[in-house]
């Protein structure tokens, strides 16, 4: 069975689902100087059950550079402990701060929670230099 944890401070809101095989956290509001340490915290967290992590974004619609920073440590953790951070469905206004820095590249970045899930799924497993 699923399980979920509501997290709702500061205008943005995260819901954290586990599935078998990654941890989706939904993200809903904007995310801005005043609490992207929240959405840091909440990827974090989601990160610590050793899965990938899908971040469904469909439902955030503001994204400045503090935001992009917390998704940046969150993918470049991630990336160290042999796991990953995907991002779905962004809207435009994040996706577009991701297109102009260049990050949309870097980072893994969905068009839909499916295309993310299906990714998971084919992706090989990394180790971690010891």
């Amino acid at each position: 069975m699923p399980a979920s944890r509501p997290a709702c401070r500061s205008g943005l809101m995260t819901t954290s689902t586990y599935l078998l095989d990654a941890t989706l956290l939904c993200v809903v509001g904007e995310v801005d100087a005043t609490n992207s340490a929240q959405l840091e915290a909440a990827l974090g967290q989601a990160r610590r059950r050793g899965k990938p992590v899908i971040a469904d974004l469909s439902g955030m619609t503001f994204l400045d550079s503090s935001g992009l920073a917390a998704l940046l440590a969150v993918h470049i953790a991630a990336e160290r402990e042999g796991s990953s951070l995907h991002l779905a469905e962004l809207q435009p206004v994040p996706l577009r701060l991701l297109t102009i820095t260049g990050l949309l590249s870097f980072l893994h970045v969905h068009t839909s929670l499916k295309h993310a899930i299906a990714a998971i799924s084919t992706m090989a497993p990394t180790t971690t230099p010891t």
